[in-house]
């Protein structure tokens, strides 16, 4: 399984994983919710960062 073309597919796994990190320390009250807030958006601006650097873009039509 080559990850290098699967930029769309882990840019989805990246929101889902932040989303996850959120709901846990919102709803779930694992952490507080200040704290929630930031290792979401962290974990989808680095992600989104480390995808974007990693991976193939995708091809012009």
């Amino acid at each position: 399984m080559d990850l290098k073309s699967k930029r769309k597919e882990l840019q989805g796994v990246n929101g889902a994983v932040g989303l996850v990190v959120g709901m846990g320390g919102i709803v779930g009250h694992l952490y507080r919710p200040d704290l929630a807030v930031f290792l979401m958006l962290a974990i989808w601006i680095v992600g989104a960062t480390l995808i974007n650097l990693l991976t193939d873009p995708p091809r012009r039509k």
